[in-house]
This record gives C-alpha cells, structure tokens and sequence, in this order.
C-alpha cells in the first residue's frame, strides 16, 4: 500500500490483490479471497504500523444478532465488507450491521 492511502483505499487494494491471486467464483474461493485480503492487511499492520483494523471480528449480541465483520475499525467507527465475485447482502445484514454498530459506516467492497 502506497503512504497517504485512504482507509477505503487500502482495505479495497487488499482486496484486488486477493481477487487477482486465487481467482475462481463460488464460496471457496470468497472464503481463500477474504483470507487471503485480511492476512495482506494484518501483515501490513505489524509491518508499518496498526491503522486500528481488525479482522474477523466476531460479535454476539445474541439470538440474530452475531456474526463476523469482514474487517471493522472501531476509532473510524467502519465496518468493511468484503464482496468477491457476484456474492451479494444476505437478507437483513445491513440491519443487522445497523443494529449492532450503532452510528458505523458500512463500506462494501467490491474488487
């Protein structure tokens, strides 16, 4: 990633990386192009400095409302969601985001 990069900029880089690395379509390759994005900007990280990115980050809030954030970071309140391919929101994930990151920007990020 090139100094001065956006937040946005960067985590979407990362992703191009991981599409232009695995390739292929379906839910193996989104989950090796997910890893593969969160392991480039983790390792990034704990190279030139922490950006406050977390990845994976799973939440339980209970009953329909758990899961895994792609990538969030709390100081900026944003929550990146990866979407490789033709994957598309899953029916009520944006509420859900919504209801459990109160005041969070939620950024799709589309290779």
């Amino acid at each position: 990633a090139k100094t001065g990069m956006s937040e946005v900029q960067f985590v979407t880089r990362a992703a191009q990386k991981a599409e232009a690395a695995i390739g292929g379509t379906g839910r193996f390759a989104g989950i090796a192009k997910h890893t593969y994005a969160n392991n480039l900007l983790s390792r990034y990280q704990s190279i030139y400095g922490n950006r406050g990115l977390q990845f994976n980050n799973y939440f339980n809030n209970g009953v329909g409302n758990r899961g895994f954030l792609d990538v969030v970071n709390h100081g900026s309140k944003t929550i990146y969601d990866f979407k490789f391919g033709s994957a598309t929101w899953r029916s009520g994930q944006l509420l859900k985001y919504q209801r459990n990151f109160p005041g969070y920007n939620i950024q799709i990020i589309r290779p």
